[in-house]
């Protein structure tokens, strides 16, 4: 393999990692942190940031520790068994379906903004287009995620100047504000937790690499999350510091409303591409655990997959920024608990010397299953 090849494999499995782990829950992020607080919020993305990336950083030795390549369900059945196995399969329902369900709700939405007719007519068109780009698999998605990342940055770059320029930016809101609520304080966990699970990329990001380039699977991770995290900063940043107290839910009506109609079109086309790249992500990952569970064909896994979240849609049975906390505080803590234990066991039982070894990393880990944890059961506070 060429230099260039390899250059070109990296450089894709970053993309990959972003493209997965930025999604709709970006939108959310904003209007949470400003009722817990600016700089509580940025403590939480880079609290929360630093411990995906360990996490991100043990699957990655997990997958390379392992010969077959697996969905995440699968790797935890193998080193912690069936008990194992079926209680990540329920968390990763949770997220998954969650994710969808809110993804549909949300892109409805969005489309319903740029041309207005039925928010639910337009989360239809969403939900059909997304089913069509899962049937045709990750080798079909992962050619766009360059361009995802790239127009990501030009769009979040571009908004900055424009509100410097336009004098949008109002510094006061950056201030300390003294804490209010344990509510409001915790309010942000699942929602960002939530809006940093890629891990189910990691085994894809495997695929994509070379066996010569696995050495390669750590700085892919290491600058992904860099970024992941760089990206929701200056993002949270952006929309607090131009709504302020007129901050929204859905961040776009937000900056829609400060920078004008152009921005709506800019913004919500980012939006839609990040949850189509992430919603088809996690179908793929749901089809493939359907299929090694449950023995399916591949037909059924994709009506399994996708209708369950068009059915929660019609009748009504969620809102977007409720599912999101619940689906990343309960779900994606469960995942995250999961994955530690399935290092901690893979440094024993591993199949395969991994291309990097972090060590045991036991009071990392320890450390990390008490925050889950705590999150998880704050959400029930």
């Amino acid at each position: 393999m060429t230099k260039k090849a390899e250059k070109y494999q990296f450089i894709k499995a970053i993309f990959v990692l972003i493209g997965t782990t930025i999604g709709a829950g970006i939108l959310a992020i904003p209007y949470s942190i400003y009722h817990a607080g600016y700089w509580v919020g940025i403590l939480y993305l880079i609290i929360l940031g630093l411990m995906t990336t360990f996490l991100n950083l043990m699957l990655g030795e997990i997958v390379l520790r392992t010969k077959k390549n697996l969905q995440i369900p699968e790797i935890i059945k193998l080193y912690l068994g069936k008990k194992g196995y079926i209680v990540s399969l329920l968390a990763m329902f949770i997220i998954i379906y969650g994710a969808m369900t809110a993804y549909i709700q949300a892109a409805g939405e969005i489309m319903n903004i740029l041309i207005p007719a039925n928010s639910l007519s337009w989360s239809i068109v969403f939900f059909v287009i997304s089913t069509y780009f899962i049937i045709k698999g990750l080798k079909f998605i992962s050619k766009w995620e360059v361009l995802f990342v790239v127009s990501m940055f030009l769009i979040v770059s571009t908004l900055w100047m424009k509100s410097i320029y336009m004098e949008s930016i109002d510094w006061y809101q950056f201030r300390l504000n003294p804490i209010t609520s344990f509510s409001e304080i915790i309010q942000p966990y699942g929602i960002i937790l939530f809006s940093y699970f890629g891990v189910i990329a990691i085994p894809h990001m495997k695929i994509i690499l070379s066996r010569k380039n696995y050495n390669q699977m750590q700085a892919a991770i290491h600058i992904s999350n860099s970024i992941i995290i760089l990206v929701y900063s200056i993002f949270v940043s952006l929309v607090i510091g131009v709504a302020g107290t007129q901050i929204e839910p859905l961040s776009i009506i937000t900056l829609g409303n400060k920078l004008g109609s152009q921005t709506i079109i800019i913004i919500s086309i980012f939006a839609l591409f990040a949850m189509i790249s992430t919603f088809i992500s996690m179908g793929l990952s749901m089809i493939k655990s359907y299929i090694y569970f449950g023995k399916m064909k591949s037909s059924i896994a994709i009506i399994l997959t996708t209708f369950p979240p068009m059915a929660f849609l019609l009748f009504d049975l969620v809102k977007f920024n409720i599912i999101i906390q619940y689906a990343g505080g309960i779900g994606v803590s469960i995942i995250a608990i999961l994955i530690i234990l399935t290092f901690w066991k893979a440094k024993s039982e591993g199949e395969v010397l991994p291309a990097y070894s972090l060590g045991h990393l036991k009071w990392v880990g320890i450390v990390m299953i008490i925050i889950f944890s705590f999150g998880a059961l704050s959400l029930f506070l």
